[in-house]
């Protein structure tokens, strides 16, 4: 009779299983993410090489009114409508006008299955000449970011994306379960687990699997975390939380009216110079009212520091500061993630990049790591997963099952693909059991 197995044990076994189920479905989906993402994280160096022509201009003596400036990009093309503008921040910043797409109106999606489908004209401040027009997707990082998160495939392909970043997890987290036990055998916890063993074929490979993993464990993380965030499902549950608690960043109303009046809207170039007077000296984006009672709304266009975000809403004829919110008034939640959506983007310079892209490189290397120790384990002719029986799944700690309920409803693509994930566990257990019978 066979001794039954220990908790610690049984969750090891289960964890195996787990693992090699989440790498055969999700490595060729994180694969992608880190490969799409390496491209995304040199976007600053790309852009400047690719749109240089119309983002830079010569410094003048002085910027014409921005009423100017956005007339002049609007007659460039006369069948869109605004959405926004961008005024030139920098001295050799051009103005970025940007605009719907003609067949587009206020209110309606701005994207065609999830693919923007606007436009942006970029004009001289100094001149007012028109440099140049691009449609969004032609811009390099737009392009780039929806490669990452939809493969070019618009809004109905998020989920995959999601799928691969919610199976790593699961991936991280079964691997360093399995790998502390082995490193307190190789004598604890402590540095002497970090160095892997060379010349022993397969355990060199599992060694430097686990090791480099682990070394960049808490990017990997705060990367697939801050991904999932902003993810169609993930993200709905996560804004949700973050509602209840009340950890959601301040913002306008929707219901935000200005006084009635009959007079002109204040021009550009007054809301630009009161917006100035109210926000920290930060790129900004203009949104015009969107009919007579509404309001002109501005906000931090750049979104690399967290501590220069902006919420900001003007009366549209007088001006006045009928809403106002910036980085003092973040709950924690938020603060966290104004930080942590930047850094995924390497957005905080190239120490960000590198280390970001060092996460990339990681994460190529344990999916080839992940394959190449199934492939010298595997049997001959069969698929080789690690078995796990009945007696071994009962001894699982009961803790797991609240965690993993827990998990698959903050991860719904994740819960979704664990239910089928068990449905077909389910099923080949049935078949094994008629078989042996």
């Amino acid at each position: 009779m066979s001794a039954q197995p220990s908790p610690s044990s049984a969750l090891n076994r289960l964890c195996w299983r787990l693992h090699f189920w989440a790498g055969l479905v999700a490595s060729p989906i994180i694969l992608f993410a880190a490969l799409t993402g390496l491209l995304y994280v040199f976007t600053p160096q790309i852009e400047a090489w690719r749109h240089a022509d119309v983002d830079r201009v010569s410094v003048g003596a002085e910027r014409l009114p921005l009423d100017a400036q956005v007339a002049a990009a609007m007659a460039a093309a006369p069948e869109a409508a605004l959405r926004f503008v961008v005024p030139a921040h920098a001295a050799d910043d051009s103005t970025q006008v940007w605009l719907r797409a003609p067949h587009a109106h206020h209110g309606a999606a701005e994207h065609d299955h999830g693919l923007p489908s606007g436009s942006i004209v970029y004009v001289n401040p100094y001149t007012g000449q028109v440099l140049g027009q691009l449609q969004e997707m032609a811009r390099f990082k737009t392009w780039a970011k929806k490669l990452h998160s939809t493969a070019l495939q618009g809004a109905g392909w998020r989920w995959l994306v999601e799928l691969g970043a919610s199976w790593m997890l699961v991936l991280f987290a079964t691997g360093l379960v399995m790998w502390w036990p082995r490193s307190q055998a190789q004598g604890g916890p402590g540095w002497r687990a970090l160095l892997p063993r060379w010349g022993r074929g397969r355990t060199t490979w599992r060694d430097l699997h686990a090791v480099v993993a682990i070394a960049l464990g808490l990017v990997l993380a705060v990367v697939l975390v801050t991904g999932l965030t902003w993810a169609e499902y993930s993200g709905e549950r996560f804004r949700t939380l973050q509602a209840t608690l009340g950890q959601d960043a301040p913002r306008p109303p929707k219901s935000l009216r200005s006084s009635p009046g009959d007079g002109p809207l204040l021009s550009w170039q007054a809301v630009l110079e009161r917006s100035r007077a109210q926000a920290p000296d930060i790129a900004m984006q203009i949104t015009p009212p969107a009919d007579a009672g509404g309001v002109w709304r501005i906000e931090n266009f750049d979104r690399t520091q967290p501590k220069g975000r902006f919420n900001l809403a003007l009366d549209a004829r007088s001006g006045a500061v009928l809403f106002n919110s910036g980085w003092e008034r973040l709950p924690a939640l938020a603060r966290a993630t104004a930080v942590g959506i930047p850094f995924h983007r390497g957005e905080f310079g190239v120490w960000n990049q590198g280390v970001l892209a060092l996460a990339a490189l990681t994460t190529v290397f344990s999916v080839v790591s992940g394959v190449v120790m199934w492939w010298q384990r595997r049997p001959r002719g069969k698929l080789g997963a690690p078995a796990l029986q009945a007696r071994q799944l009962r001894q699982v700690p009961r803790w797991l099952w609240p965690l993993m309920a827990a998990l698959a409803w903050a991860l719904p693509v994740f819960g979704w693909s664990l239910l089928a994930m068990l449905a077909l566990e389910t099923a080949a257990w049935s078949v094994r059991h008629r078989q042996a019978a």
